[in-house]
């Protein structure tokens, strides 16, 4: 299709709303309830095989279907962040819990209190720590 008369980002957008309303392309994730971060007592978040296995509430790991036209419109920005860091070590992201401390300061601020879900890689996909713990089936996700 060829949009006469309008921008690029209007036409985006509409290619964007048309492949929502077509089922397009959505990925699965795991992610944190905001909430569970925001009153964590714990120095660093425990990595996601510990979280899904000691954990058998909902609370703290959701799944969660984001369809990418939503994401590229920014549907989910107010109420989901998304955190990425430097490991600290290579086998510990936040040994000190820096960056848990950090990130609760922001979640707990004004900015941050909308913020219902949080993706970070440790607590949210599947680790290889410790070394050898990663079934199969965790690698394959």
């Amino acid at each position: 299709d060829f949009y006469l008369g309008l921008n690029a980002k209007e036409a985006a957008m509409e290619t964007l709303s048309k492949l929502s309303l077509q089922g397009g392309d959505t990925c699965t994730f795991f992610m944190l309830e905001a909430k569970f971060v925001r009153t964590f007592r714990g120095k660093s978040l425990p990595f996601f095989q510990e979280l899904r296995d000691k954990f058998t509430a909902k609370e703290p790991l959701v799944e969660v279907a984001l369809d990418y036209a939503d994401v590229v419109k920014g549907t989910h920005i107010e109420t989901t962040l998304a955190v990425s860091h430097r490991w600290m070590q290579p086998d510990d992201p936040d040994p000190d819990g820096e960056q848990l401390k950090a990130l609760k300061g922001f979640l707990n601020s004004p900015a941050g209190k909308k913020i219902e879900r949080v993706w970070i890689d440790s607590a949210c996909m599947p680790q290889d720590q410790p070394k050898g713990s990663r079934s199969a089936e965790d690698a394959a996700a």
